[in-house]
């Protein structure tokens, strides 16, 4: 039974996007990923290999470009009842929390003597000290002579799972498959754990 997403896609091609990654990542080792042309699909696909015909950018009207690539499977490769690739791990960052904590010292309070007490203008008491002075700000004495600040940061993340790829069209009977990705990194990191059996070979094809 086919299913199809219901999604309007604008198509783009991007083959050769991919052709040059995989270049990277095997040091231009062509035999790894060989390109065939039409007139060698048919005799490919008699046996246990798996051709990307197709290889393009997804754009719909809402959400991020995707990636789909669409696959024949050859007449030897396992054909599994469904096809689902396996998911991965990460770590998603939500957000930091600061947790802000203050101190301060206070300077005491002076003497309330008399205007005309000359002994209450004399005595001084500890804060009124020469060093205290030093650190005292201007204002009414309520303010604190010396503030100290610590300021925590925490990091908050939330553990995430999501499949690898995703078949938005598998037909047994055409051996045809259509994956879905959200990166070209998820396609190649698919290449190479397809659900058709262990010594699959993957061709590209020329069009």
């Amino acid at each position: 039974m086919i299913k199809f997403r219901q999604k309007q896609f604008a198509e783009s091609d991007a083959m050769r996007s991919l052709y040059v990654e995989l270049m990277k990542r095997t040091k231009n080792d062509r035999r790894k990923f060989p390109i065939i042309d039409t007139s060698a699909l048919i005799p490919i696909l008699k046996g246990n290999n798996i051709v990307i015909e197709r290889f393009v950018i997804s754009s719909s009207l809402f959400g991020r470009d995707k990636f789909r690539m669409y696959l024949k499977i050859g007449a030897k490769a396992k054909m599994p009842d469904e096809v689902r690739l396996p998911g991965v791990y990460y770590d998603k960052r939500l957000g930091n929390l600061s947790l802000n904590f203050k101190s301060g010292i206070f300077a005491g309070k002076q003497d309330e003597g008399g205007g005309g007490n000359r002994k209450g203008q004399q005595e001084k008491t500890y804060s009124e000290t020469p060093r205290q002075k030093i650190f005292a700000k201007k204002g009414n004495g309520n303010n604190p002579n010396i503030t100290a600040e610590f300021s925590p940061s925490i990091n908050i993340t939330k553990e995430v799972h999501k499949l690898l790829g995703e078949a938005v069209k598998y037909d047994k009977k055409s051996r045809s498959l259509v994956l879905e990705f959200d990166s070209i990194d998820d396609a190649i990191q698919a290449l190479n754990i397809l659900p058709f059996g262990i010594n699959y070979k993957i061709y590209l094809l020329d069009t």
